[in-house]
This record gives structure tokens, sequence and C-alpha cells, in this order.
């Protein structure tokens, strides 16, 4: 709240009136009301001007001294007295320039009464209360330390701490899970894959005490474990293929061939790349390491944010969205103002924008795939659609390194701040910014010019010899005399080009030396020989076809008199004057190989992901390992995943949150190294039920303290691809083009590879919760009928059990259920289980043996009763309750 010129308020004619509602509403009051409502209060509705991180007026409303003391007006609050007290009268204000407070709604009447009764039992608060601590004292803008381990006799950390909060209350732990439960468990967690029936009798069979430990490294080991993960990653770094106008098409938002990010963040993880390292080269790539084709194609991250249409958009959802994923700070809240709870300042807003300023969109060639050309530039108005490439690799760059990045108001990037200079870039304090240092990175020659890479020049001779060696084949087989002098030319065209190439090529390698000129010259001669060539080759083409046509209609072919006027057109001769002008005046320049770009990056964002990823920074080791925990366990230490600010909430196991954090980073940043040590622990390895859980729910009904292990439903692409891998169907390809997502129910690949972005998502996934491309920080979970329809109606579900059911032909039913049990829900079937598995089995063929033979064979399931009743059988398992539920 503003208290300007508070000492001079006086309530407006007719408020007595509210304070007569107020004496209603207030009968019953009480002191009890401030240490929670009211100071809740007034810290979500003024703590941003009046707590810790400002005091307008001089006046603090973080404790009830504080507001009785009041600011330069005097006391906010006189006890007892509504009627005298300011902060009664601001709140209730019909002029909208003096209510408080200035932004949002007006409270509502039931708050204002709740602050009416508080006035009126005194204004009471707690005699030992304190103020808010400084913004930057905030748990999460102090950087973490290793906690000392409780020594409680357990020898893993996570089971140390979390065991001490147990003891706090009294609760009892769940036993050990079972052997098959532990394992589907940790394949679903690693993979998103169930174990086979060979991996699940071989863990069945081995009783070494580190069995356990040996199929968490395997299952680390597997190609699949960066699916798995990188699906994950992709939630929070909200991958999305390109979108916009799909149907024009144009190319508006993320863009083509962005899916070379997708694969790079599965082979790091894969390869256990340092999740420093995978910060960096998505923020800054091709300035960490110039010339690094995977480095450069990271930078994924920020091209996924790109928007054609608006220059500004992109910068805003650059920062926002590189402080949520890798800081947890919602920096967005800092454009308009100075943000309401953190310490950010609107200029540090802008400050942070001016890292990514210079930023422009690069399509790159890639070796072996034709050239995308240079990226189109936008011009307003909309109308050039941009087609999505479909070759090379997307990237970006610095264009402007010296871009200049001002302030503008309330969100409106046309009304800059007048008087007010150019920002340079830097990040806020809180955020590492200490730490923040800007140097320039001087690139190579071929980052500057690709058309320097090896490469190009190889792919581009070989392009030249093969049409020489083309042309001279059809000059060897052509027959007709005439036709010889045109194929001669064609052939003398192409050697002409070949050396046209080579010329270019040596002048380019030549651009940095004294014989730069020279070679540039010979170039431009070269280049010009070959275009005359070309000339010549093809009016010697044109005239023999003529020749041929006029023949032919000589002899009565009409359709061959038809073309001859068309024909006619194509003889130029000025084509070859032209080309012999332009070499005989001579030049020094070439068509180059591909765009030039600057030779020096801005070195901003390789400042940014230096100070993100600095030990000092007090979040990213925070944020990573909470995202981490979240996905083994279903809830993160830190619910408010993408805000560790003051607003969100705090961290339900703060010592072992710092405990992680330190690890990672003392691990050389390994991600594969921090699922070692909670999959370690006993509270990874615990049952998910409890067998008497009653004294539990009373002290912590909602399992925070992890007294058994919390089963949760398995994510959408888990559902759909366990289904096809439990059916033996999976395709095991990695990596590559998006595959159309309305290709999901019948292509076997995993659910990673199909095109997803905000414009269209496969169906079945969405059914399950798929991420939301635009904001995936942490999913939501529903069950809904939709759901149980598509696992029982959908193509998928059918063509699934139908294939699982293959599997089990020459079995008794008894082997045969227990097949499907382990095959399917990885685990073997209760007595009463197999019972009641034997029985469907027999009156599912007794119901089809009864069916017209016409009418047996449906939706793809097959005709034969006994193989009906199995397809069935494994349709019914697809639709168990453990199917769906990781365990």
């Amino acid at each position: 709240m503003a208290w300007d010129h508070i000492a001079y308020y006086r309530p407006a004619h007719g408020t007595g009136i509210v304070f007569l509602a107020l004496a209603l509403i207030t009968a019953a009051a009480s002191a009890d009301d401030y240490p929670g409502d009211i100071k809740l209060l007034l810290k979500s509705r003024c703590g941003s001007c009046h707590g810790s991180l400002g005091q307008k007026g001089g006046l603090r409303l973080d404790t009830a001294e504080a507001i009785r003391r009041g600011g330069d007006s005097g006391p906010a609050v006189i006890p007892g007295d509504t009627r005298s007290s300011l902060l009664l009268g601001r709140v209730t204000a019909r002029d909208a320039s003096e209510r408080m407070p200035p932004d949002g709604p007006a409270l509502t009447a039931a708050q204002v009464g709740l602050l009416a009764r508080w006035i009126r039992s005194g204004a009471k608060g707690p005699a030992n209360e304190q103020p808010e601590p400084e913004p930057g004292k905030h748990w999460a803008f102090v950087p973490p330390m290793r906690p000392k381990v409780p020594d409680n006799g357990e020898r893993n950390a996570v089971d140390a701490f979390l065991g001490e909060s147990r003891g706090l209350k009294r609760l009892v732990s769940a036993g050990p899970a079972g052997k098959a439960e532990l394992l589907r468990r940790a394949h679903l967690d690693l993979t998103g894959l169930p174990p086979t029936g060979k991996e699940f009798m071989s863990f069945m069979s081995d009783t070494a005490p580190d069995a356990f430990d040996r199929v968490v490294e395997r299952l680390l080991a597997s190609p699949h474990h960066g699916e798995r993960w990188g699906r994950h990653w992709m939630d929070v770094w909200r991958y999305s293929d390109w979108y916009g106008r799909r149907t024009v098409p144009d190319n508006l938002n993320s863009y083509g061939m962005i899916w070379r990010w997708r694969d790079w963040i599965v082979d790091s993880l894969n390869a256990d790349k340092p999740y420093d390292r995978m910060v960096a080269e998505m923020l800054a790539g091709d300035e960490l390491s110039p010339g690094d084709e995977q480095a450069a194609v990271a930078t994924g991250f920020l091209v996924r944010n790109y928007f054609r249409w608006n220059y500004n958009q992109w910068m805003r959802d650059n920062v926002e969205h590189v402080s949520k994923a890798f800081l947890g700070i919602t920096m967005n809240c800092a454009q308009c103002h100075d943000h309401k709870y953190d310490p950010i300042s609107q200029e540090d807003y802008f400050r942070m924008r001016a890292i990514f300023e210079p930023l422009e969109i690069q399509q790159v060639r890639v070796k072996g795939e034709p050239d995308p050309g240079p990226y189109p530039k936008y011009s307003y108005p909309p109308g050039n659609n941009l087609k999505p490439m479909s070759s090379g690799l997307v990237r970006v760059f610095d264009e402007k390194p010296d871009a200049l990045t001002r302030m503008y108001l309330r969100g409106d990037e046309r009304a800059f701040v007048e008087g007010k200079p150019p920002l340079g870039p830097g990040l806020p304090a809180a955020m590492g910014g200490a730490s923040f240092k800007v140097e320039p990175v001087r690139l190579p020659p071929e980052v500057a010019y690709p058309g320097l890479r090896e490469f190009v020049g190889e792919e581009e001779l070989a392009k030249c010899r093969t049409a020489i060696g083309a042309a001279e084949d059809s000059l060897r087989a052509e027959k007709e005399e005439g036709a010889r002098d045109w194929r001669r030319a064609e052939v003398l065209a192409c050697q002409a080009e070949l050396e046209a190439v080579e010329a270019r090529l040596a002048a380019d390698k030549a651009r940095m030396t004294e014989q730069s000129m020279l070679l540039g010259s010979k170039a431009f001669k070269a280049e010009k020989r070959a275009a005359l060539a070309n000339a010549e080759a093809s009016l010697a083409r044109a005239r023999w076809s003529i020749g041929k046509a006029k023949a032919a209609a000589a002899a009565g072919d009409a359709k061959a008199k038809a073309s001859i006027p068309a024909l006619e057109k194509m003889i130029d001769p000025s084509a070859i004057e032209k080309a012999r002008k332009d070499l005989a005046i001579g030049g020094t320049s070439h068509t180059p190989f591909s765009p030039s770009y600057p030779r020096v990056s801005s070195g901003r964002r390789l400042a940014l992901a230096k100070a993100i990823t600095a030990r000092s920074n007090p979040l990213a080791a925070r944020v990573a390992v909470n995202h981490v925990w979240n996905w083994h366990f279903g809830r993160p230490l830190v619910e408010s995943v993408e805000n560790f600010g003051r607003s969100g909430k705090p961290p339900e196991h703060p010592a072992l949150l710092d405990w992680l954090a330190v690890e990672l980073v003392e691990s050389g940043w390994s991600l594969k190294h921090i699922h070692r040590v909670i999959m370690a622990s006993s509270a990874y390895r615990m049952s998910s039920t409890h067998p008497s859980p009653a004294g539990n729910m009373i002290h912590d009904p909602d399992n925070s303290r992890l007294w058994k292990y919390p089963a949760r439903r398995l994510e959408a692409e888990i559902v759909r691809d366990g289904m096809i891998a439990a059916s033996g169907l999976l395709d095991r390809t990695r990596g590559g083009m998006e595959i159309p997502s309305d290709q999901g129910m019948l292509n076997p690949r995993r659910s990673i590879y199909f095109s997803h972005h905000p414009e269209e998502r496969m169906v079945f996934l969405e059914l399950f919760d798929a991420a939301n491309p635009c904001d995936g920080y942490k999913r939501s979970t529903s069950v809904m009928p939709q759901q149980a329809l598509a696992m029982v109606n959908s193509p998928l579900a059918v063509r699934c059990s139908k294939a699982a059911a293959a599997h089990w032909k020459g079995l008794s039913d008894n082997e045969c259920v227990t097949k499907a049990f382990r095959q399917i829900l990885a685990r073997d079937p209760e007595p009463d289980e197999v019972l009641a598995a034997t029985r469907f089995l027999e009156s599912q063929r007794r119901l089809f043996a009864m069916a017209p033979p016409d009418s047996r064979e449906k939706e793809g399931l097959s005709g034969d009763p006994a193989l009906r009743a199995r397809e069935h059988l494994a349709l019914a398992l697809f639709n168990h309750g453990d199917f769906v539920t990781i365990r």
C-alpha cells in the first residue's frame, strides 16, 4: 500500500454505513485471528510495499507492533477504534485513487470484516513476533551447505533425514517391497518400459545381496533411460515441435528440425553429461564450444521459445522460462513493476532480457542433407509464410552482439521509459548475479562462414563430379550425331562448373590471407566461365530440340508442330552475351556457399550459463534435485517446482533438499549419481502398502514423510509405451524426425518421438494427462471414463491385446494365466487370481463358440474362440489397476 498524504485522508461520505455493517459482521471479536488469517492477508495483499521488500511511506505491516506504530502518517490502526484506524479507511475507500491496495481487486467484505474484528479486539499480536527476514535471507537465496546427516543408524543419507522427520511424528515405516514390485518400479522409473519375462525370471532367481543394485546399473546403462528421463526434462524445458499455423503451413512458434534438440537431450542423459554442462550448452552452446554441432543443437531450448510475429514475445519467454526452468524463480512478475515478493526490480528484469537481446535464428547445413538455405527474415505485414525447414539444424546465434535494451512501461514495448538510458546485461543478486561477468567470444572462421566447413566443399565437388559422369555417360550413349553436339556442350558446362566450385572453395579458404584478392578474381572468372558454358549448352540443346520438332512437324506430327513456339522461346542468345560481358568486366566476388555471420559473439549467454551453474548459485542444484525427487516419488520436496521464491512453498525436508543439492554438485553434477543415491535408499525400496497404517494416517495423512512408497498413476507416455512393449510390438528405434501424432495408434515407436505441440498432440496421450508444451513444470493427474474406454476400445488396445495373446499359443490355461501376468503386470498371479482368470477364459470360450461364425471376428480380434478368449484376458490385464499404477 502507498500511504501518500494519509494524514489528511478522511472517509468519504457514507462510509459510516460500511462501518455499521462491519459492526454487525464482527460481533464476535477475537485477537486469535491475527497469527493466521490476518497476517496472511496482509502479507499477500500488502507485503510487497509494506514488508521487508519495501516500506512505502515508512510503513511496515508484517508485525502487529509495526502496524500499531505506523509510518510517516502516524499509526495505521488505533486499537479498539475502527473509525479512527487509517488502515481500515484506506482499504474501504470508494475513490480508486485512494483505495488500497492499488493493484488487484479491492478487499472483500469478509476480509475487511476480519481486519475490523481484529482492531476492535485490540489489534494484538504475539509477544515475540518477528518481522519478515530480509528478502536476501530467504532460504532459497542462501547457497546450500551440506547439512550434518542425522546419526540415527541409517546407512543412507536419504533414510537418515527422512527417519529423523518420521521420528518427530512417531511414524512407523512400511516394510520392504516385494522383489517383483521393486523390479517393475525400477524399470518403469528408469526406462519407462516394463521388465521382460526373461528379466523378471532372472531377477526373481537372483539371491545375491546386490541383485537390485545391479538392476539399477543395467537400467541406467540402457539407451531407453535417456528416452524416459528425456521426456521428464522435456516437460520442464517445454519441448514443442514447430507450430503456429500448421495447416498453411506457417512456422510461427518453435522451429522445424527442433527434434534434433530432443535427441540431444536423450543422448546427453544416456551419456550422463553433467547437468551443469547441459544447462550451459542449452543457453550458450554456440559460445561455449564454437564449431561443435551438437552444442549448437542444444540451443534448441531458446529456439523453442521463438515467435516469428513478435520478437519481444520471444525475449519475454526466454526470461520467464530460463528463470523458472533452471532457477525456480518467477522473473516474469517483474516485467511491469518490481517483483511483489522477491528482491527483483523491474530494472533487473530488463537487464536479464538484455542477455538475450542479440539473438536470432540460424539455419545450418548438415553433412549428407540438402542445404536449408539462410533463415528467411520476417517482414510485415504477415503473408510471407515460413514453411518449416526439413533438413539441416536450427540454432541461435548473436546477430547483434552490441544490441541495446531499453525499459518500457507496464509491459507495453511501445512505451519506453523516457530519459532512461539503455541497460546492460545482468542477473539479480538473489539468482547468482555476483558471478555474472561478460567476455566476448571470438568465433572460428568456419562458424562465421559455415561454407568453410570441410564437408561443404566435399559435397559440392561430389555433385559436380556426379554431374560430369552422368553427362559423359549420356554422350557415350547418344547415337544421333546432331544431339552429340549439345551433349558435348553439356559435358563442357559440367566441367566448367567443377572448375568454378574448386576456384570458389580456394578463394573462400584464402579469405583471411594476402592471396584472397588473387584467388577471388580466379573464382569470379571460373564462375562466369561456368555460366557461359551453361548458357552455350542450353542454347545448343534448344536449337537441336527445335530442329527435331520441325523435322517431325514436316512429317505430319501435329504435337511436335504445336511445341515449336515454346521451344523457340527457349533460344536466348542474350544469356550468352551477358555471360561473356560479365566475364570481360572481371571482379573478385563470387557466389558464397553460405551466409556470413558475425566473427564475435557477445558472450552474454555464456556469462549467464556460468552464473547459473556456479557453485555459489543458491538455486540451480536445488531446482534440479527437486525435479528428480518428484519424478522418483511423485511428489517434490518443494511443491512449487517453478517458484522457489518467497511466494512459493517452503521445502518439506529442507535439510534433505540441501544435502542432495550439494551431493549433485560434488558428484560433478551427475544425475545418474543422484538416481543411485535415491534408489539405494530404504525409502525408495519400501512397499507401497502398510500393514497397519491407521496410526500414521492420523499424524501424516498425505504421507509427506514417506512412511510408505507413494503409489501413483503412470504418465501418459508410459501407459502407451508399456502396452506396446508388453505386447512385443515395440519398435525400439531411437531418434529422428517427429512422427505425425495421428499415427500413434498404429506406429509402435515410443511416444517421445511423436509430434507434440500446442496445436496437436496424440489424443490417447491427452486423455492420460500428457505434458502441456506451454507450461509443463508439473503435470496434473486425472481419472475419467474416457481413459477406460481408450484402454478397452482403442485400436491400440485391441492390437496390443491380440499381439500379447499370440505369445501364449500352446499353453494350458494355468500356464497362460501365469505368463500373461508376468508379461503384462510383471508379477506372478495370486491363487485367487489364477482361479478367476481361468474361469474367465472358460466362460469367454463358451460365449464366443455360441456366436454366429460371421460375427466372431470383430474389431481386429480373432475369430477362434480359444484365441479370442486369451485376447480378452490380455485386454482385461491392460485394464487392471496394477498396469496403470507404479507401486
